[in-house]
């Protein structure tokens, strides 16, 4: 690879980045209220009656804090503090403490019950907020919802975390995240992003009893959570029985990198160099399986028995594995992995990117058609995944040439 071409890429990156930050900065919020739309349609209509999702809302705040610092402008914290409001006026429970899973778009409780993944959520905006104002009062917010996952969610036992609780962290009969969801008491999803959380806390605060927290979770995904074939487990008993037979391309190549980056924060070289080699069999694997070489896409998730395989290509899933095709660049100096993350990006910026309308498509079909009926925005659809992904690019890009 020449330099003239990591040159080339660099500066789309960053234009792209750009690009985001702008439309979530100024088209996805209504004029009227000062708040973001809950949705706009694949088509750019906002739907000023929409309910609000915290899920949204905690990555619009972790992006534009992280943005904040990625570019030293405090400009950006004004847009990350917009959906710190929000949060904190109307998703906040006051009374029993945690954060609502949906609001109304006039900002009443529609859903009540506390997903563990939320929580997990708000802790990373709170403490990537942190990192870029220094303000007391989100570090405080992050401890605060630490110490209410490790007290509620915690599973003493048998490790790791529940998904779901009820508005007064009682058991819940359904616990599922979204629809397509199974009703199980533990997911790898929300696990993953309670260790991202972790992970960020830490880098903010070098809190020990944070350090303990994550590199128990660690060993619970080395341990359980990740087969032996290099793929992630979706849903399990309390007990770590898997109860699955889906592979999700994405969630394996994004579970490479954050799994890193725990082992990094946590700044313990034996767990780094027992984590190195599972976290390259994953990538490997990943792109053995995940990668449509013809395409220069990945592929979405594939079923072990009923030997479905959904080819449909997912925007979170492009920018995922960028970023941890990036990362396992920078663990080995091999350039292939570097030139299979430039290739999704050639994907993307053809076919992703809605040249009309401004953002991405959540999807496209494997004949490159985006599915104009999914949201452009929604409750699932923010900047995080690609904005993130579009920064740590970037960064890596500057660190290694």
């Amino acid at each position: 690879m020449l330099l003239k071409d990591v040159v080339y890429y660099k500066e789309q990156l960053q234009n792209e980045l750009h690009a985001i930050l702008k439309y979530w900065s100024s088209e996805t919020i209504n004029p009227k209220t000062g708040q973001f739309y809950g949705e706009i349609s694949g088509v750019g209509v906002p739907d000023i009656y929409a309910s609000k999702g915290i899920i949204m809302y905690a990555r619009i705040m972790w992006t534009f804090s992280a943005a904040a610092q990625f570019y030293n402008d405090t400009q950006y914290s004004k847009t990350a503090n917009i959906a710190r409001e929000c949060i904190e006026n109307s998703f906040f429970d006051k009374k029993n403490g945690g954060y609502y899973w949906e609001i109304s778009h006039d900002e009443k409780p529609v859903v009540t019950k506390k997903q563990v993944y939320a929580q997990a959520f708000v802790l990373y905006a709170y403490a990537e907020y942190y990192k870029a104002t220094k303000q007391q009062h989100a570090l405080n917010k992050a401890l605060d919802i630490f110490h209410l996952l490790q007290t509620h969610c915690y599973d003493s036992v048998h490790g790791g975390y529940f998904e779901a609780f009820s508005e007064n962290w009682d058991k819940l009969d359904d616990v599922r995240l979204s629809e397509r969801d199974l009703n199980l008491p533990k997911g790898m999803n929300t696990n993953l992003h309670v260790l991202e959380a972790y992970t960020c806390l830490l880098q903010a605060t070098q809190n020990a009893e944070v350090s303990h927290a994550l590199e128990k979770l660690v060993s619970v995904f080395t341990k359980h959570i990740i087969d032996n074939k290099g793929h992630v487990v979706i849903f399990f008993t309390e007990n770590w029985t898997p109860q699955t037979h889906e592979i999700s391309y994405g969630h394996d190549i994004e579970t490479s990198w954050l799994l890193c980056e725990a082992c990094k924060t946590i700044n313990n070289k034996t767990l780094i160099e027992r984590t190195r080699p599972i976290v390259l069999k994953m990538v490997d694997i990943f792109l053995c399986e995940g990668y449509d070489e013809q395409a220069h896409a990945v592929l979405y998730e594939y079923n072990t028995k009923t030997k479905h395989l959904d080819t449909d290509r997912h925007w979170w899933v492009q920018v995922e594995a960028m970023e941890g095709l990036a990362h396992a660049y920078t663990l080995t100096q091999n350039k292939e992995y570097l030139t299979v993350a430039f290739s999704i990006w050639e994907y993307v910026s053809t076919y992703f990117i809605d040249k009309t309308h401004g953002e991405w498509f959540w999807r496209v079909s494997q004949n490159n058609i985006p599915y104009l009926e999914d949201p452009k925005i929604s409750m699932w659809k923010c900047p995080y995944h690609s904005a993130r992904a579009l920064m740590q690019m970037i960064t890596k890009l500057r660190t290694i040439f």
